[in-house]
């Protein structure tokens, strides 16, 4: 979400994006909580799999990427802000290494089926190319 602007004659103010509250909206609660799963380093296959679309054949990046993120001292998402329009949110987060945050302002999104959040196969896969573990074709 990009900060706010307010303008005036005498000045302009930017003002940071609002910070996600817990409990405050359900939907933006069910994003975090599937950015949270499917791109921790800690959890497995089977948790990210009701997460994602099209988690088939995903196994093995799991188990990369778990190694990968152990070395590290772990690797996570932390949404900073989510926007939703409809059945599709725009995310902005931090990537972490170790509890740090290392990239921040990401952007990214996530799309609602059956009523679940999930994270588009695209989007999982971009970011463990980035962690370096690679994504069989689907």
């Amino acid at each position: 979400m990009a900060p706010t602007t307010t303008s005036t004659k005498a000045a302009t103010t930017t003002m940071p994006p609002a910070a996600i509250t817990p409990g405050e909206d359900p939907d933006v609660d069910a994003v975090v909580l599937a950015y949270q799963v499917v791109f921790s380093s800690e959890t497995g296959y089977e948790e990210k799999a009701p997460y994602l679309i099209d988690p088939s054949g995903l196994e093995d990046t799991v188990a990369e990427y778990q190694s990968t993120g152990a070395s590290m001292g772990g690797v996570a998402l932390a949404p900073t802000s989510v926007t939703i329009n409809g059945e599709v949110a725009d995310v902005t987060y931090d990537l972490l290494f170790g509890g740090t945050t290392t990239y921040p302002d990401l952007s990214g999104d996530s799309v609602l089926v059956n009523d679940t959040w999930k994270i588009t196969r695209e989007m999982f896969c971009g970011m463990m190319a980035s962690a370096r573990v690679g994504c069989p074709s689907s």
